[in-house]
């Protein structure tokens, strides 16, 4: 059961995270235990873990159903980043080893890729690396109890389809606050790197916030 029920856990994750099922979709246990082929026991665990991820909502009468974000929601994932993640990041330049840095540099060259790349998949590929990025700074902290509060937030819906809102140079600025970033980690400057870091995150903020303020006003 516990096997089924993490296979369940991950492939309704990836679907949300994927944008496959919308903000406000209804999870319903039984056609989702028929679509997977198994009990309904090993759904509803699933379903729970994706609550506690803050990826779905349950509500008494409605059942459980992916959660939606609003102007609330979006400020506080980034003000709660905009507190730890520089120190992250600074921990990072001073802690990093050789391999992290290899990683965030192979990082930088899948979005640079990805983004020269272009087509109907660059929003996709571009975030995979920006995931890999961030995460291998949390890795790099050293810090198990950043690793634990910031992990949820990098893998938030909102943040994970952040660059389907981006423009062309949108992701292209993203990518050189990376490679600025990288270098003051790969010198060790974590003064540098947690400032860099507070712009990139506030910059992040701000274009997320005018997209959805934007996507409010247009015409139905």
């Amino acid at each position: 059961m516990a096997s089924d029920s993490h296979l369940a856990y991950e492939t309704l994750k990836h679907r949300i995270l994927a944008g496959q099922y919308k903000p406000g979709t209804q999870l319903k246990e039984e056609p989702l235990a028929d679509t997977f082929g198994i009990s309904r026991t090993p759904v509803r665990a699933a379903l729970r873990r994706l609550v506690e991820d803050g990826l779905a909502v349950a509500e008494s009468g409605r059942g459980v159903h992916v959660a939606a974000w609003t102007e609330w929601d979006i400020e506080e994932v980034f003000q709660l980043r905009l507190r730890l993640e520089p120190f992250c990041a600074q921990l990072a330049a001073e802690r990093r080893s050789d391999d992290a840095l290899a990683t965030l540099k192979q990082s930088n060259e899948q979005m640079a890729k990805a983004i020269k790349a272009g087509g109907a998949g660059v929003a996709d590929a571009t975030q995979a690396a920006n995931r890999v990025f961030h995460h291998t700074l949390l890795e790099a902290s050293g810090s198990h109890r950043l690793q634990s509060i910031l992990a949820t937030m990098i893998d938030m819906p909102i943040v994970i389809r952040s660059f389907h809102l981006y423009s062309r140079d949108e992701m292209q600025q993203s990518l050189s606050h990376h490679q600025d970033l990288t270098l003051a980690i790969e010198d060790r400057d974590g003064a540098l790197a947690h400032d860099i870091m507070q712009l990139h995150l506030s910059m992040t903020r701000r274009r997320l916030m005018k997209a959805r303020a934007a996507s409010t006003q247009e015409t139905p």
